[in-house]
């Protein structure tokens, strides 16, 4: 699958065996978020990260995600595509209905998405901002709300455990133990004291031990908050890449913590 168009003025990294990699056994994550979209590219089976690229809201165009597919001259045979829209919430399946009036007194406005996952049996309701809604718009393409393809991918644990993933302004907070979700959310987080305020809250909404509390730290700057919020849970670490991509000293350096979601689409 030889690229002629890359994107290279935004794109962070490439490893020289994307040359010849085949577009059949290749995969496209895409990850639409407020502060821009980010993308790489692996091998399905081997999970060796061949390329990977971010591009700030403020490049974007309304068309961004078309913009990206027309610079593989052979897109990649599987291709997912999330978005992390916050104002959003989630329900089981069993509960849908088509009418989105209720969500004004959850959201203070109406959804304007739903998104399935069969799965989970779960959907989730959200309020997409229209520049972004108008940048989905691909043919021929499913999008997936960024919660519910988490979910998906992660094995909870016998034990409680905290997913945490900053962005942008923002963290999103998955909880979980056993074969139960117990909460999924996006918050507003600007520092340290709101992190931890936002933990310590859904632990005691849990009615859960801090100390028994297993937390996983990712986004940008996630190791700035490592020691600081390791005092206060029984086990906190960063997000160990390994097990999602596979990364060649070619590829070139590269923080796989501050796309924890984008590596775990």
């Amino acid at each position: 699958m030889v690229t002629t168009r890359t994107l290279t003025a935004k794109q962070n990294n490439i490893d020289p065996a994307f040359q010849n990699a085949k577009a059949e056994d290749s995969a496209l994550s895409i990850l639409l978020e407020q502060d821009g979209l980010s993308f790489l590219v692996r091998n399905k089976t081997t999970r060796q990260l061949y390329l990977s690229g971010f591009i700030p809201s403020k490049e974007l165009t309304s068309t961004a995600i078309d913009d990206l597919l027309v610079s593989f001259p052979v897109r990649p045979k599987q291709i997912i595509v999330a978005v992390e829209a916050p104002l959003a919430v989630i329900l089981p399946a069993e509960f849908r209905s088509d009418n989105t009036e209720w969500t004004t007194h959850v959201l203070g406005a109406q959804a304007n998405s739903i998104f399935h996952s069969k799965a989970l049996s779960m959907e989730v309701h959200a309020l997409v901002d229209p520049v972004i809604l108008a940048q989905l718009k691909t043919v021929g393409l499913e999008i997936r709300h960024n919660w519910l393809v988490q979910m998906e991918r992660i094995t909870l644990s016998s034990t409680p455990k905290m997913w945490i993933h900053l962005y942008g302004s923002a963290v999103l907070i998955m909880a979980g133990q056993g074969k139960k979700w117990e909460l999924v959310n996006s918050f507003p987080c600007e520092n340290k004291d709101e992190l931890l305020y936002h933990i310590g809250n859904v632990s005691e909404q849990l009615n859960w031990d801090r100390k028994s509390v297993h937390v996983e730290l990712s986004g940008l700057d996630a190791a700035e908050y490592l020691e600081f919020i390791s005092s206060y849970f029984g086990s906190v670490n960063l997000f160990k890449s390994k097990e999602w991509g596979q990364k060649s000293s070619a590829f070139g350096p590269w923080d796989a913590t501050a796309f924890a979601t984008l590596l775990r689409l």
